[in-house]
Formats: structure tokens, sequence, C-alpha cells
């Protein structure tokens, strides 16, 4: 798999690695109040959004709080 890379991936690894990390936080539910821990028939663990969207990707419904 090769991808092209943008100008400003020519710089340092370590660097581009934490900007990629910092930008995919901002668009994920970590944080948000309406996550809940479920338990699953199976006995996993199950994470959930209360108001009945995916979970993972940031909706217009995100609302910072402490996630349980």
């Amino acid at each position: 798999m090769t991808t092209e890379l943008r100008r400003w991936e020519m710089g340092d690894p370590l660097l581009i690695l934490m900007s990629r990390e910092r930008e995919a936080l901002k668009r994920s539910c970590a944080g948000c109040a309406n996550v809940r821990v479920a338990t699953s028939p199976f006995g996993e663990p199950v994470i959930r959004c209360l108001k009945g969207r995916p979970y993972g990707k940031k909706c217009n419904q995100f609302k910072k709080g402490e996630a349980a």
C-alpha cells in the first residue's frame, strides 16, 4: 500500500504520528458524556452511545463530560 505524502509529512516521523493521533482524538467519541459501557450477552464489555448513534465518530450531539 503506497500513499503520497503531504508536504508537512516529510518531517520528523514522531511529530507526524503525534499529529495524526491528536487529530483522530478530535474526531472520536472520547470524553463524551453520552457514552456508556454495557455488557453483551456473552459477557464482553461493549461501548454504546446513549443517543443511538454509532460509537467511534464524533457527532453533533457530543457533550463534553465524564464517560462512565
